[in-house]
């Protein structure tokens, strides 16, 4: 695949509909999935294992550097907008998807190894969302008091001391790990047409 060449208005298209997509699936399993501490701790791994289908198939349509970017600075605005996240998320999506975008190039684009491991990266941008925990845990947790209460908070906050993130960090790239193999085997035909190996 010729990945030098510029983006054209059908990979803007491509990007924008899968996207949408995963969006869609990754924002209502949330909704459904947030009504506890636990289950909101572990959605970053839950997200990587559902969500990896769909990014997969993306990645059969991507012929070009810059499509993977966009899908992570296109997910960091939704974030931003519909979920009430800060610029902080929009910062980390955008940083992700670039990283995971240069990665699966160095494979041309045709490397199942290479999208794997740029999945991997591409995967841990939910953890954004908690990264308040760390640089404005007050105002983090004030914030979970407002929209989900008092007691929801407080059990939060139990179960996500600073040193969570590194934890939720590596759960997060194994739950990656174990998507990445499933889609494998769920989009066989359709890595074979686009020559991925």
């Amino acid at each position: 695949m010729n990945s030098s060449k510029k983006l054209s208005t059908k990979d803007l298209i491509n990007t924008g509909i899968f996207t949408a997509i995963y969006f869609a699936v990754m924002f209502v399993f949330t909704a459904v999935t947030s009504f506890a501490p636990i289950t909101y701790i572990l959605l970053p791994a839950f997200i990587a294992i559902l969500c990896a289908p769909i990014y997969m198939l993306f990645i059969t349509k991507v012929k070009t550097f810059g499509m993977i970017t966009i899908m992570g600075v296109l997910i960091g605005i939704l974030m931003v907008f519909t979920t009430g996240n800060s610029w902080i998320m929009f910062v980390f999506c955008s940083l992700l998807g670039f990283v995971s975008d240069l990665i699966t190039k160095t494979g041309g684009y045709t490397s199942r190894k290479m999208s794997m491991i740029g999945y991997c990266v591409f995967a841990i941008w939910p953890i954004g969302s908690f990264f308040p925990i760390w640089i404005m845990r007050d105002a983090y947790f004030a914030s979970v008091v407002a929209s989900m209460g008092e007691v929801y908070a407080q059990e939060l906050k139990a179960m996500t001391p600073y040193w969570i993130i590194p934890v939720m960090i590596v759960y997060t790239v194994i739950a990656a790990v174990i998507g990445s193999l499933i889609s494998g085997k769920m989009n066989k035909k359709h890595f074979e047409k686009a020559g991925i190996a």
